[in-house]
């Protein structure tokens, strides 16, 4: 930029503010993919625990159901 105690150029000055909303920009779409990465780690581990339900609720069953003999 410009030397101390000289004002900017109007060039500098918009090259700064584009750096800037660039920047914003970036920080953005970080934001974006960081909360849909959380979301679809939440939908993972709650599939995980349903699975882990149904499975217990099979095991659970099978040991409750009588015994068949065969014949």
């Amino acid at each position: 930029m410009a030397k101390k105690n000289e004002e900017p150029t109007k060039e500098e000055v918009l090259a700064w503010y584009a750096d800037q909303i660039e920047l914003a920009t970036v920080r953005r779409d970080l934001a974006v993919i960081q909360a849909e990465t959380t979301k679809a780690e939440a939908e993972r581990l709650q599939a995980a625990m349903m699975i882990g339900q149904i499975r217990a609720a099979e095991e659970e069953m099978k040991s409750q159901s009588p015994v068949e003999t065969e014949a």
